[in-house]
């Protein structure tokens, strides 16, 4: 019996790989190119073997959104075992990512006329991305028809939260992404930021010195936030699984968390922010 959505992400999402694969999900990668070598995210590059290079590379890797190719090859493996397809993308206004899904989608529905394929935009990115794709493909699981699981996934989207700090401003900074991070830089290279990720805005926080302070503010913020009703969390790290697994069991423990993954950030991500990063993304739980 055929499905009635597939889903199509972009790996600027991030979940654990074996959820990934339970999920179904199909993953399109995006592109990074490191001292003249282009990669395809998490296929032909694990994030292990890309910080190995960005210790050593020349320049900073180049990133860019996945090929058309890629977008109508994921369309049509899903309509091959679903009534629909819904992609979710990262957020618009760090990546062409999503306007190149909606031209792919528009040359994949003249091969597959029989099938609805629809594109969002999540307007959030790693771990909050993967929580709404996890939302979207548990509705979909569950038999939801497209316009249902569109509608958890903007649900999730409208209220999934994402706070997180890096080692350093230096790989954002260099990189130009976001807008007022130059401003928030400085001398503050050398600390550990904090960011805020909500609606498809990108706000500095907080400056924490040390590394054991910035978890605490992390764990201070999502308290803030999510209050004492339940939510649902997303741990993502960047080579730090050991401080990822220490949020996990005090998110557990300490707050009305009644889900917590563990994520790690994938090449592309990692080329804007650098080793070391830790962030949670969190929603309330329907």
């Amino acid at each position: 019996m055929r499905a009635k959505v597939a889903l199509v992400v972009d790996s600027a999402v991030c979940l654990p790989a074996g959820l990934v694969d339970d999920l179904k999900l199909h993953v399109v990668p995006l592109q990074l190119s490191i001292d003249g070598k282009t990669y395809r995210d998490r296929v032909d590059i694990s994030p292990s073997e890309f910080y190995a290079l960005l210790a050593q590379c020349e320049n900073l890797p180049v990133t860019s959104a996945p090929s058309p190719a890629s977008f109508i090859e994921a369309f049509t493996a899903g309509a091959a075992t679903a009534e629909s397809v819904l992609c979710l993308t990262v957020l618009s206004t760090i990546s062409a990512t999503y306007n190149v899904a909606l031209a792919s989608a528009e040359m994949a529905q003249q091969s597959l006329p029989e099938t609805r394929i629809e594109v969002m935009d999540t307007s959030t990115a790693a771990a909050a991305e993967g929580l709404v794709a996890l939302a979207a493909a548990r509705a979909a699981a569950g038999g939801a028809d497209l316009d249902q699981v569109k509608s958890e996934a903007k649900r999730v989207a409208r209220d999934v939260n994402l706070v997180a700090f890096l080692d350093t401003l230096y790989y954002l900074w260099k990189g130009g992404r976001i807008p007022g991070i130059a401003a928030f830089a400085g001398s503050v290279l050398k600390l550990k930021p904090l960011l805020e990720l909500n609606n498809g805005e990108v706000r500095p926080l907080e400056r924490p010195r040390t590394r054991k302070r910035a978890m605490e503010r992390l764990l201070a913020l999502v308290r803030q936030r999510a209050g004492e009703a339940p939510f649902r969390a997303n741990i993502m790290h960047a080579i730090s699984p050991g401080d990822a697994l220490i949020l996990k069991e005090r998110l557990l423990s300490e707050f009305n968390c009644v889900e917590a993954l563990v994520s790690e950030t994938t090449p592309v991500m990692g080329s804007h922010t650098g080793p070391g990063l830790m962030g949670i993304a969190f929603h309330p739980a329907a």
